[in-house]
């Protein structure tokens, strides 16, 4: 088939399709949650509550936060399996010191993300000598629970109830400072866009202010209205703050600096990325370090909301869930593709998915068939805007 026909009979379906892959992929993850909403509010109208939008933000905070390192990772075209026991056992430094030891809080939680991000380098530094990733952190997170088992008492259990460490978790920012919180980032967020829009006028090109005063709109629709649901109970929890200020630090570093260029440059063609003199190896590196900081961070709050660590503190369904926020959310497993929103919407998915179940009494397989599902589905979706097409890639006849 000659090039001509090919470009002559290029379906509909393949048009949306390359269209897809170039525009914004958080549009069906916003479509899907919208119909997990739908779904679940029409068994149950407490679903959708200032209480339990509360709860399910809390309940997703440790995920997302896990689901941003993860992001990271899988931008630049690698993964990792051991990032939800490292939480653990960064939990497990961090009560250590500051609950046993009577280390300040703040030095204890200097020290925990110091672990972790000594940790991802170690694991970092065997993958870029070629070990692949998958390998890497499978035998990492082996050794982490073992790890964890060493770090703990011989109990097994610190308890941080009545301590400085439990109010991580249950502090929360009065009504009036919160919404001076959105203000000022309202304020920072168009004062940044007036800034750019100018650039732009003064290079020569076009723009209109449309383009800053609709992101601006959206910005302080999302912060004051996030924060008038938030706070309808005690306040804004702190957890909630911690995330969200993470996630514009990540926003900022990815979108508007030349690092964010070159992490998409790797992850989108590593061998012409360092042909165009692109440190990979430390793209690589810096990637799992940030990681290993958001474990341990992730692993803290979750910690306090538990009031305790234990042995299975970092276990279960959590590395499971922060890939699947990653993915669900919009990031692709091949990198270069994806944005820092793909952990906090992945987490709400997956996260609405648990709450929905729990709140409506349902069986623990239901979610874990949902979930499923929605992961498989995402990843189906993915693999289709990578190659382009609907059909399996088949060798080209002549």
């Amino acid at each position: 088939m000659s090039v001509a026909t090919e470009t002559t009979a290029r379906t509909p379906a393949a048009r949306v399709i390359e269209m897809a892959g170039r525009g914004h992929r958080s549009i069906p993850v916003l479509v899907t949650l919208a119909i997990i909403w739908a779904v679940f509010y029409s068994q149950s109208s407490a679903y959708l509550s200032f209480r339990n939008i509360t709860n399910l933000t809390l309940q997703i905070a440790t995920t997302a936060i896990l689901a941003l390192g993860v992001v990271f990772v899988l931008l630049v075209g690698e993964i990792d399996l051991s990032s939800a026991v490292l939480s653990g056992v960064c939990a497990a430094v961090a009560a250590g010191l500051a609950v046993n030891s009577g280390l300040p809080l703040p030095l204890a939680i200097a020290v925990a993300i110091a672990a972790g991000m000594a940790i991802t380098l170690i694991e970092a530094l065997v993958i870029t000598f070629g070990v692949p990733s998958l390998i890497v952190t499978l035998g990492g997170m082996v050794i982490l629970q073992g790890l964890i088992l060493v770090v703990l008492p011989p109990e097994f259990t610190v308890s941080v109830a009545g301590t400085s460490f439990a109010k991580i978790a249950s502090t929360a920012i009065p009504a009036g400072t919160s919404y001076l919180l959105a203000a000022v980032g309202t304020l920072a967020f168009a004062a940044y866009g007036t800034f750019q829009y100018r650039e732009r006028l003064s290079t020569g090109t076009r723009t209109s202010p449309v383009s800053v005063v609709v992101p601006a709109v959206l910005v302080a629709a999302v912060l004051f209205g996030g924060v008038f649901i938030l706070t309808r109970q005690r306040g804004l929890p702190m957890p909630v703050l911690i995330v969200a200020v993470m996630l514009l630090i990540a926003w900022y570093f990815t979108t508007q600096t030349r690092y964010g260029i070159h992490l998409y440059a790797v992850g989108g063609d590593r061998e012409a990325a360092q042909r165009a003199g692109i440190p990979v190896r430390r793209m690589v590196l810096y990637s799992f370090l940030i990681l290993g900081a958001c474990a341990a961070v992730a692993g803290m709050i979750d910690a306090s909301r538990q009031l305790g660590v234990s042995v299975t503190s970092g276990g279960g369904p959590l590395m499971l869930n922060a890939i699947a926020a990653a993915v669900v959310g919009g990031t692709s497993l091949f990198g270069g593709r994806g944005s820092i929103w793909s952990a906090i919407l992945g987490a709400l998915v997956i996260g609405s998915i648990s709450n929905g179940v729990q709140l409506l009494g349902l069986t623990t397989e239901v979610q874990y068939f949902a979930t499923g599902a929605v992961l498989i589905i995402a990843v189906a979706v993915d693999v289709v805007l990578t190659r382009g097409s609907l059909l399996p890639t088949r060798g080209r006849r002549s």
